[in-house]
């Protein structure tokens, strides 16, 4: 079974049928939003070179000259890239907290610490902050995933290491259900 873009009452994706019994589906990343996670490279001077099907889906939503992005961390361990419009989105509703708001406040300095604009050149390439490529060790190979209305970005390494440390417990397994997945 795929899912649909469609959502039920519980805000949850319908599940299509005509997918079930092998008809043409169309699904609509233009809803969805980015998803894949291709593997790619950082190169020395820290620019990823945005994926063939994330450029593509980039110049489908926001038009062939689209170039405008935000890279920043809430962790520091991966790296967030947003579109300027779902960035403009993200940090609307981040200004609408109380100014005085433990977790904006924290939210905030992590943003400015990691975060810059980033404007993808003629190649497809994007420069990542500085201090985000340090303090993420993001160099080399690199995951890129698509996560809806932005991109995140792991070490390959790190992510590796990760999956490893941290297996899936049968008891996560079973907490997914809840999800229907």
């Amino acid at each position: 079974m795929t899912e649909n873009p469609e959502t039920r009452a519980d805000n949850q994706p319908s599940i299509n049928t005509e997918a079930v019994t092998g008809s043409v589906e169309t699904w609509d990343d233009l809803q969805i939003g980015f998803s894949g996670n291709p593997k790619a490279k950082l190169d020395e001077r820290g620019r990823l070179k945005m994926p063939a099907e994330f450029k593509a889906f980039i110049e489908r939503k926001y038009g062939k000259d689209f170039n405008a992005f935000y890279i920043t961390s809430q962790d520091g361990e991966t790296a967030e890239i947003y579109p300027m419009p779902e960035w403009h989105q993200r940090m609307g509703k981040i200004l609408k907290m109380p100014k005085s708001h433990p977790a904006r406040i924290k939210l905030l300095e992590r943003y400015n610490l990691f975060g810059g604009r980033a404007d993808m050149d003629p190649q497809g390439r994007v420069l990542f902050p500085e201090e985000l490529q340090q303090t993420a060790e993001l160099t080399g190979d690199v995951k890129v995933s698509g996560e809806g209305s932005y991109l995140r970005v792991t070490s390959l390494k790190k992510l590796r290491e990760s999956v490893k440390a941290n297996p899936l417990t049968a008891q996560e397994i079973d907490s997914l259900t809840g999800y229907d997945l």
